[in-house]
């Protein structure tokens, strides 16, 4: 039940933040390596930290998630789905000197540990064997992704391979990263896979039993990175893409998602490096440190006022917030340091209104930077005077064009009458002077 609610959770929050819309509202006291990165709450949507969010990157194994996204959603039973490794689909790899699961041809596996091969040790063999499996063929496969990708709004995305190994025209961006994966988190077996240490990974037809481990070491408690309150979700690397890694943390009841991209490989004295991992910790503790769930708007405090229009003892209405808004903001932060900033509909609006009708909506400012919207309602209900109604018709009807029209028709009828009648009169005295002079 738990991991259904958390699913729906998930699924609102994908819809509420196709884009990310807010910026960083609090400056870190440490340096980011990667070329980009996002730190988004995942209670709220609201994101703490952006760097080149929109900027083309090469995602390496990141591409991994939309895989597995696509094994998800086209299995139906995760421990009967019997997969076979083809000769072709290995050889593909031949020469590339990428991470493999160790997969045989011939080998027989289910789809649940075609998951664990190709998340926990990110598999560019087990990601070809999906492909050939689900796609028929690796080139169908990727045109599912891409159209997956597009379902998604991922529009600064495109695929050409279903393992990520480097090629320029497979790139992405962080903010589509962001979109992926919180669909991802959303499916069933998606989060269990990604979180697992370790996986025993049972005898098959070509190969003995034998452990898997994850190449996300924040989650490993055999690494110097371990960080008891991460899990999940998928590291990457090519030489091209650096070092990636997408992780999620908890603690005390906050949730956060972290996205990083090309991390660098190496410090200045050409010793490897793992910065994905310490750019990640420092992030995470830097929001449980720095920043709280605070309630910011109260539903019961007007925001502003509209001019009403057609009400006989009413000439404004006032606005209130549709209902209490909150949001992940700094410590020190209180509602007095929020700007509020009020969009109505339209300057006036004719009665009647209705209570609890949305006439706008309001933007919530810290720091210069935008942390939300929420739409603002009227605060009562106004009726509309009749009598105030028809003295408005009356007005239109006297200032319309046709009404001008028949105005001058009727000014040019009164004088052209006028006229008629002062030349019949002259005429009739004319008549009259001549009858007085023939009696004459």
């Amino acid at each position: 039940m738990k991991k259904t609610v958390f699913s729906l959770f998930l699924m609102v929050i994908l819809l509420i933040n196709c884009v990310p819309g807010v910026a960083a509202i609090k400056p870190t006291n440490f340096d980011i390596s990667a070329e980009a990165a996002m730190l988004v709450s995942l209670d709220t949507g609201n994101i703490l930290y952006s760097k080149n969010t929109d900027k083309k990157m090469y995602p390496a194994s990141l591409t991994k998630i939309m895989t597995a996204v696509l094994i998800i959603e086209n299995t139906q039973d995760f421990d009967n789905e019997i997969i076979t490794v083809s000769e072709h689909s290995l050889k593909l790899l031949e020469g590339t000197d990428s991470s493999v699961s160790g997969l045989k041809a011939g080998e027989q596996i289910n789809a649940r540990q075609l998951l664990y091969c190709l998340l926990m040790t990110s598999g560019n063999d087990s990601a070809n064997v999906a492909a050939e499996h689900y796609g028929g063929t690796i080139d169908n496969f990727v045109q599912m992704m891409n159209s997956k990708a597009a379902e998604l709004g991922m529009h600064s995305t495109h695929y050409v391979n279903p393992h990520g190994l480097h090629d320029q025209n497979h790139y992405t961006t962080v903010e589509d990263m962001y979109k992926l994966t919180l669909h991802a988190m959303s499916l069933p077996l998606f989060m269990e896979v990604v979180s697992a240490a370790r996986y025993s990974m049972p005898a098959t037809n070509k190969s003995t039993p034998r452990t898997l481990v994850t190449t996300n070491y924040l989650q490993d408690p055999a690494t110097q990175y371990y960080y008891k309150y991460a899990k999940g979700v998928k590291t990457g690397y090519t030489d091209q893409a650096g070092r990636c890694l997408i992780s999620t943390a908890s603690k005390n009841g906050y949730n956060y998602l972290c996205i990083l991209m090309n991390c660098p490989v190496r410090d200045e004295k050409g010793n490897r490096i793992r910065k994905e991992f310490e750019d990640s910790k420092n992030l995470y503790e830097w929001a449980f440190n720095n920043f709280e769930y605070k309630s910011i708007i109260d539903p019961n405090v007007p925001l502003g006022e509209i001019a009403v229009d057609l009400a006989w003892n009413k000439d404004y209405v006032s606005l209130l917030p549709e209902s209490e808004f909150s949001a992940i903001i700094p410590k020190e932060a209180d509602s007095s340091t929020i700007k509020v900033e009020v969009l109505p509909q339209a300057e006036r609006i004719d009665a009647p209104v209705e209570k609890g009708t949305v006439l706008g909506e309001a933007r919530l400012i810290y720091a210069g930077e935008e942390i939300g919207r929420i739409n603002v309602v009227a605060a009562e209900t106004i009726e509309m005077s009749k009598l105030l109604l028809f003295l408005r018709y009356a007005r239109n009807a006297v200032n319309s064009f046709w009404f001008k029209i028949a105005l001058v028709a009727l000014l040019v009828f009164i004088l052209i009458f006028i006229f008629y009648c002062i030349i019949l009169n002259r005429r009739r005295r004319d008549i009259k002077r001549v009858r007085q002079y023939r009696r004459l």
